[in-house]
């Protein structure tokens, strides 16, 4: 059996800087912690790995010491293996040189943005390089990229179930539609 790092001995409660060993605590506290973050989360990050964890650590960090640093143990959901430890770094670097490559998705069409788009959040999902808050990283970072392509994401308009249901037909089908319906749903015009 493998030891998590990530969690108080005996327990599965992630190790948080407020010491709480109560899991549905830990659940409230992280909850209300980063739906403020997210809230007032800068827009400027750059589209770059880099700034990929500089959002985690932003929405995360006054909850775990580990935040916007990439995980060290493998972790899987439902008995489907996500990105493999040796393999994040270059798995996440060569998602964001494709992003780069496409101009960071300015310039096209709101229909070519959403599906570009919803291809690149179901390949980071697959990989889900943090040990918790990789859905939220990723909603975070869509409405960066949105924004610094020129649209308008309604966070409130995804619906998260629906944005889970999507992720799971991704990451166990390799099918992209739905995360694409979803973005296209939240996706409106010029951003403000």
């Amino acid at each position: 059996m493998t030891v998590d790092p990530y969690v108080y001995p005996g327990s599965d409660v992630l190790i948080n800087k407020e010491g709480i060993r109560d899991a549905d605590e830990l659940r409230r506290f992280e909850a209300e912690i980063t739906a403020n973050r997210m809230e007032h989360l800068p827009r400027a990050f750059p589209v770059t790995y880099d700034g990929y964890r500089r959002i985690h650590r932003y929405i995360f960090g006054p909850v775990y010491a580990w935040a916007g640093r990439e995980r060290t143990v493998n972790i899987s959901k439902n008995g489907h293996m996500f990105c493999l430890v040796p393999h994040i770094t270059r798995e996440m670097e060569r998602r964001f040189t494709i992003i780069q490559a496409e101009n960071f998705l300015h310039g096209l069409t709101r229909p070519q943005f959403t599906a570009r788009a919803a291809e690149h959040i179901c390949e980071i999902n697959a990989i889900h390089p943090f040990r918790e808050g990789n859905g939220r990283t990723q909603r975070a970072f869509l409405e960066c990229l949105a924004e610094q392509a020129g649209y308008h994401l309604d966070v409130q308009r995804i619906e998260p179930g629906g944005w889970i249901d999507a992720s799971v037909r991704s990451f166990r089908d390799g099918d992209y539609e739905p995360m694409h319906r979803v973005i296209r749903d939240a996706v409106g015009g010029p951003a403000r």
